[in-house]
């Protein structure tokens, strides 16, 4: 082995943000096979829970909380739109438009719900009670000693993250 493949090696076994990216895209498989029978992604789910978890949010408020550019959520809401899952009313653009599930997004969510709590129930067998509630302990911790050493590292940055919550809700 070369010394450069040691030091690669290093980076996949001690640097947090490599192993929760793995740890990420690994439980998005997981819950995108759960959802597939529903027609829809974890992405998706996640998305509705927020909109159906919030009294009539606007996009930019659900960009915040989820950590991710309101963009790239408008291209998802907007699918969700097409499938009469989720509608928009009120004011314009991503801050003052405001977001409500639809009759077939509330019978979808029931039903998607009873996926996740399926889903969730496997892991937490498969992981284990207690190693399960640890883990979420442990990556809520981790987000909050990213969010300070972000904000030594680069104050302006760290703020703009802090501000749409990236840093915070992960």
């Amino acid at each position: 082995m070369t010394e450069a493949s040691d030091l690669y090696r290093r980076v996949e076994t001690e640097c947090p943000a490599f192993q929760a990216r793995v740890t990420a895209r690994a439980l998005t498989r997981y819950y995108n096979a759960c959802f597939r029978p529903l027609g829809i992604t974890a992405e998706q789910f996640s998305l509705l829970v927020g909109i159906g978890g919030s009294h009539e949010p606007t996009l930019a408020e659900l960009a915040a909380r989820a950590g991710v550019d309101a963009t790239t959520l408008s291209r998802s809401v907007k699918s969700l739109e097409r499938r009469d899952l989720v509608r928009g009313h009120g004011g314009r653009g991503r801050a003052g438009k405001r977001l409500v599930l639809t009759d077939g997004g509330r019978r979808l969510m029931h039903e998607s719900m009873a996926a996740w709590e399926c889903a969730r129930l496997r892991l937490a067998e498969a992981l284990g009670e207690e190693a399960s509630r640890v883990a979420g302990s442990v990556m809520s911790q981790l987000a909050a000693a990213a969010q300070a050493a972000a904000l030594a590292v680069s104050p302006a940055d760290s703020s703009d993250d802090a501000e749409r919550g990236t840093l915070a809700t992960r």
